[in-house]
């Protein structure tokens, strides 16, 4: 039997396959403490104000609209010929794995648990307790395709399931979340905003992948989440960035490169810098990022915009979205 292959080398090249969030999502009981730095103050008084209830039930219209608006990224994908497999939802046992930790259901963001390097898929580990769950739907919606390539699957050791210490924290991890790695051929970046990924991640990563690569930490504002919530390389030699995330001055691959400025204000409450890239020269951007859009369309890059306020109020955008699978790069 031929084996289909799973491949992912770099952030930008032609998108051919993908695994996509589901709309399922159930609040928190109580808001975790890492999670306020990073979200925006909207969205924190929504989750305070409907603690333990499901989307669907105290605003269906958000919850259609968040639908909706899944199911056109959805077909704009397909449209292009990419192959989409969506996450398939909890089952009860999988939602209450950890909730004496964090009660919450979250399904909209599957870059994060899972982590696709050359031809491994690696779940990764989690930071927040909620979130570790995610991997048995992830699991189970890709297991066929997984069996009948060529991919290793590994599964990182998990945390040990310790409550939030005062300042947040939940014990030493390791903690690795797809958001923050970027993939540039042998060179991969992660960020480290202590909020998710940690320094123990990035070794585990590096001893994994082994010689042949070299994995580098990115100190980030605890403002933001992860790297790609600041940072996004539709192709080589051109980047988004919100240079205020920085800490210690930009990445030194960035030398060189053309960069398109994104605010703090933007970074955060619209996630401008977490597109789709669906090609080297097409990148997907929210519609109320006309500023960006244009930019990117001067460098001479094909733009496609679609609304997306129906899942960026959760902290997460495009790329957040959608974990690639096969991506092709001319590099």
């Amino acid at each position: 039997m031929s084996r289909k292959p799973i491949r992912v080398h770099h952030e930008w090249g032609a998108l051919k396959e993908v695994i996509v969030g589901v709309p399922n999502i159930r609040l928190p009981s109580r808001l975790a403490k890492a999670p306020r730095k990073f979200l925006p103050e909207e969205s924190i008084a929504l989750i305070e104000a409907n603690a333990g209830k499901a989307l669907v039930e105290f605003d269906p219209e958000l919850n259609e609209l968040f639908i909706t608006q899944v199911n056109e990224l959805i077909r704009i994908l397909e449209a292009r010929g990419i192959i989409v497999h969506q996450v398939e939802k909890h089952l009860p046992s999988e939602e209450a794995f950890l909730a004496n930790l964090n009660d919450s259901v979250f399904q909209t963001f599957p870059r994060d648990p899972v982590l696709v390097v050359g031809n491994s898929v690696i779940e990764t580990a989690m930071f927040e307790p909620n979130r570790r769950k995610e991997r048995f739907a992830i699991r189970r919606a890709i297991a066929r395709r997984v069996a009948e390539s060529d991919a290793v699957l590994v599964s990182m050791p998990q945390p040990e399931p310790f409550p939030a210490d005062d300042d947040g924290r939940y014990g030493p991890g390791p903690f690795l979340e797809g958001g923050d790695v970027f993939l540039l051929g042998r060179d991969l970046y992660v960020g480290l905003t202590g909020n998710a990924s940690n320094q123990a991640g990035i070794d585990w990563l590096q001893r994994y992948l082994g010689p042949e690569y070299r994995v580098h930490g990115v100190p980030l504002s605890d403002q933001f989440l992860h790297l790609d919530c600041v940072l996004a390389t539709p192709r080589p030699g051109l980047a988004i960035l919100c240079r205020e995330a920085f800490v210690d001055g930009l990445p030194d691959f960035l030398e060189g490169w053309n960069l398109i400025d994104v605010s703090a204000e933007d970074a955060e409450q619209k996630l401008g810098c977490n597109g789709l890239v669906l090609d080297e020269q097409t990148v997907l951007v929210g519609a109320d990022m006309p500023e960006l859009a244009e930019a990117l369309r001067a460098h001479g890059t094909e733009v496609i915009t679609t609304p997306i306020e129906g899942i960026h109020w959760q902290g997460g955008g495009f790329r957040c979205w959608h974990h690639p699978l096969v991506r092709e790069s001319s590099l």
